[in-house]
Parts: C-alpha cells; sequence; structure tokens
C-alpha cells in the first residue's frame, strides 16, 4: 500500500494559523471530525489523545510530532497532516532519549487507528519519520501550494507501507558488540557505561558469535558445584565473585559467552513474542547474511508495539 493513498487532501492543513503543538492537534481533530462527524467524536479523541501524550513524548529530532489514538469500536486509519504558519517550539518530549530539546516541529501528523491496526501503524510511523529525514522531501512538503501537492510529494517519493511487522521495524539497529577475544573487564565496563542488559559477541569478520547477559555474568561468578547444591547459603562472604573480579582483566569473553540463537530480519514480530514467552529469553539477536545487524528486545515490544 502506497503511503500517499493514506492521506486525504482534505485532511491536510497548510500554512495553519497554530503556534502550539496543542493548537495543532485540535485543527487537525476539528477537520476529521467535520469529515467523519459519526465516526469520530472530538471529546472523546482528544481525552484519548491526552491520554496518550501524557505516557510520553509524540516528537521527533527530525521536526515532525506524531500524536495518535487508539479508539475504541473504530474501524478506520486516519491521517490528517497540519503545517503550521512557522515551526512550532514546544516543551513535548522527545521520542529519541539522546534528543534533550526537540527542534521546532514544521510537520504535525494526527493519527487515529483501530486498537487492532498496529502493525499498519507502525509501518506508517517509521515512513513518516523517513521521509522527516529527507530535508529536501520536508522542504517540499512545507511549502506546498496546495493539499494536492503534498499529497503528490509523498507518492513522488514512493514510499510503500507493508502490511506485515517485522522484527527489523522495531529492532534496535545501533547496537553494541563486543569481540570474542575481550576480557570480562572491557565487557563489564561496556555493560555499566552503556546501561546494557546484553551484549552481542562477534568475531573479528564482524559475525556473530555469541551472547552475554548480565544474568551470565553473575553465573560465571557462581561456582558449578553451587548450582549442584542449590544454595549458597553457607558462604557468608562473596568469594567466588571477588576471585571473578581478581581474574577479570585475564577471562576472555569467548570462554564464558553463550551460544547464540539468532533471528533473521524477516521474522514476525509475533514469532520472536511467541519464543520469549516460550523461552524465557529477552532478547534475539538478529542477523542477516551472517552479519549482525541489529537487536530486538521484550522491551522493544512493549515500547513500540504495546503501547506504540
Amino acid at each position: 500500500m502506497k503511503l500517499s493513498n493514506l492521506i486525504d487532501p482534505h485532511l491536510v492543513l497548510l500554512d495553519a494559523d497554530v503556534d502550539t503543538l496543542d493548537g495543532a492537534i485540535e485543527a487537525g481533530l476539528k477537520a476529521i471530525t467535520a469529515l467523519y462527524p459519526q465516526e469520530v467524536k472530538y471529546d472523546e479523541v482528544m481525552q484519548r489523545l491526552d491520554e496518550r501524550r501524557r505516557l510520553g513524548g509524540t516528537c521527533f529530532p527530525s521536526g515532525i510530532s506524531i500524536p495518535h489514538a487508539r479508539l475504541q469500536a473504530f474501524n478506520d486509519f486516519i491521517i490528517a497532516a497540519i503545517v503550521p504558519k512557522k515551526p512550532i517550539v514546544s516543551d513535548e518530549k522527545c521520542i529519541d532519549e539522546s534528543c534533550t530539546d526537540a527542534p521546532p516541529i514544521r510537520i504535525v501528523w494526527l493519527i487515529l487507528l483501530s486498537q487492532t491496526s498496529s502493525t499498519i501503524y507502525l509501518n506508517t510511523l517509521a515512513k513518516l519519520v523517513e521521509a522527516s529525514k529527507n530535508e529536501a522531501i520536508m522542504a517540499s512538503l512545507t511549502k506546498a501550494e496546495s493539499p494536492a501537492q503534498f499529497v503528490s510529494v509523498i507518492d513522488g517519493a514512493g514510499y510503500v507501507v507493508k502490511k506485515n511487522l517485522v522484527v527489523t521495524d522495531i529492532m534496535n539497529r545501533d547496537v553494541v558488540s563486543v569481540k570474542e577475544t575481550a576480557t570480562l573487564k572491557e565487557v563489564l565496563d561496556v555493560i555499566y557505561q552503556k546501561k546494557l542488559h546484553y551484549v552481542p559477541i562477534v568475531n573479528d569478520a564482524g559475525a556473530l558469535v555469541g551472547e552475554l547477559g548480565v544474568l551470565d555474568l553473575l553465573k560465571a561468578g557462581i561456582p558449578d558445584y553451587a548450582f549442584r547444591i542449590g544454595s549458597l547459603k553457607f558462604l557468608a562472604e562473596l568469594e567466588p565473585m571477588t576471585e571473578l573480579l581478581q581474574n577479570e582483566d585475564k577471562i576472555l569473553v569467548g570462554s564464558i559467552m553463550q551460544k547464540p540463537v539468532p533471528i533473521g530480519p524477516a521474522t514476525s514480530v509475533i514469532e520472536v513474542a511467541f519464543e520469549m514467552a516460550r523461552g524465557k529469553k529477552r532478547h534475539y539477536a538478529v542477523v542477516e547474511d551472517g552479519r549482525l545487524i541489529g537487536v530486538v528486545s521484550y522491551m522493544d515490544i512493549v515500547f513500540k508495539v504495546l503501547r506504540a
């Protein structure tokens, strides 16, 4: 499905006389309720939008905001585009945690969807964000002289919204990996500094050869006999852990890493969610042609699917 087919020119508000994000949302919602008076109730939807905004920000570092609401007894997917006369300076939180101050908002994309439209929503979101990172497209959209021209810019870019949701749609691409020849000290430092719970292990060629979670590190500090006994209550001190730390410069990651359980980029999100639940595994490395391209975690499913 082409992204342009999801955008109704009647819901493209150019040169909108709004100077706040609230004002842009109100203008967009009024346009939607005028076009869909039976399906969309202004007060109800505004309440849903406010609830979702309280959960987290709607702004992106690329200068767009995408407020949205999931509605009960609603079987449609509606997008309104609001282009303010001047970029909106807002204190709305930025989706990207690395972005402390959201840049001025150049386009507000207001989306209303059913409670079962996660797939189309996330794939639409991905394409809108992709478009916002292309300055030529953003300039053409903000300078469009008519709604039809606005939609034609999107159409000309050729963005296609997929019908299925796969791990590459939600995975973290900015992966921190460690080589199998690294020492325990080095991997502990990385985990501590980056606040990680999981680290893929690669060889010199960049191929995935193992994985290491925080629990694996703790397990490395507990002697095998403890697992056979089932308790360490008889030990008053952290002797095993102390011994581990004393040798952290000598122990190589390759000696304590676990066998990797990679998944492919085309793995569906529901499939990986099932495997996580069944195997109590919280992270999966995503591999393509033997190369590590990302990591998907259980929290990615929570933040990007269940509460996207």
